[in-house]
């Protein structure tokens, strides 16, 4: 009797100290978890304990429309005097190359094929020098077109161009924090989709602005090249590439007023306007490809 008591007291003894260690890994696994939980609102927000602190990640959203309506800046001085001097050299070849073609017009009895595309290539060498001449005012018509065309479609539309975004971030928060406090690995996924959407979203309007800024600094060895036909291909990507980059500003424009205007006409809301927010995103973030990819070779 005394071995039996002896061993259901071990026993006793056993079960409490493992049953109270558990509980103690349990308490410190959601303490951990809510100190993520805490480190990963302060990160997006800028706030703790319901305190702004710092700059969050998702603030940027409040200056959303104007990431939109963003250009290269033409009368910038690194841009303005780089395109200048692109101009300044290629203003000499251009006269070179029409005194060579009138003196081979004039004086050279070359074939009538040659003497055909001689003339053919004279007036256009004209009206190119003219465009390479006039490039950055070309240049701030197009900005100045797809600018207005942005900016009358938010003023008209009157939505909040941040809204749907912020909306579906904060759901996508509160599923992490559901999630976390439940498994790390619901969690994890949730915080993966969050910064994949943010970044994929700011990386293409960062990446547009850096490429339209390259293709501004080329745009008259564009016109150059597009002179020749030997070198009308690479001429011809230039420009059509140049307004490409101009007009996706135009298409992440509708989309995103199209899903504000369609998720407040239509009363969408919960997990449905989730959905959209989280396609809005993805489309934002594909349109650069699925324009570039579906317009080519537009110019003749």
């Amino acid at each position: 009797m005394a071995a039996v008591f002896l061993a259901a007291l071990l026993s006793c003894m056993a079960a409490a100290w493992f049953g109270e260690t558990a509980s103690m890994q349990e308490r410190v696994e959601l303490e951990f978890r809510a100190t993520f939980i805490l480190f990963i609102n302060y990160l997006l927000y800028g706030t703790l304990f319901g305190q702004t602190l710092d700059f969050g990640l998702l603030k940027v959203y409040e200056s959303l429309q104007g990431l939109l309506l963003i250009n290269p800046p033409l009368n910038y001085s690194p841009i303005y005097y780089t395109v200048r001097y692109l101009v300044m050299i290629l203003e000499p070849v251009y006269v070179t190359a029409v005194i060579a073609t009138g003196i081979y017009l004039l004086f050279v009895s070359g074939s009538p094929s040659g003497r055909t595309r001689a003339k053919s290539l004279l007036p256009r060498l004209v009206l190119s020098m003219v465009a390479v001449t006039l490039s950055l005012n070309i240049l701030q018509i197009i900005f100045s077109f797809s600018y207005e065309v942005s900016k009358s479609i938010i003023v008209n539309s009157g939505v909040n161009t941040a809204e749907i975004f912020t909306q579906t971030l904060d759901d996508l928060v509160r599923f992490f924090t559901s999630s976390t406090l439940a498994t790390f690995d619901g969690g994890y996924l949730f915080i993966m989709l969050i910064l994949l959407l943010v970044g994929g979203m700011f990386t293409v309007m960062t990446l547009r602005y850096v490429i339209l800024l390259f293709f501004t600094l080329a745009f008259p060895l564009g016109i150059f090249l597009y002179t020749f036909s030997i070198s009308r291909g690479v001429g011809r990507v230039i420009l059509e590439q140049t307004i490409l980059w101009t007009l996706i500003q135009i298409v992440v424009t509708i989309i995103i007023v199209i899903v504000n205007i369609g998720v407040d006409m239509f009363g969408i809301a919960g997990d449905l306007r989730t959905l959209m927010g989280i396609t809005a995103f993805i489309a934002v973030i594909i349109s650069p490809i699925v324009l570039i990819s579906m317009v080519k070779r537009f110019l003749p």
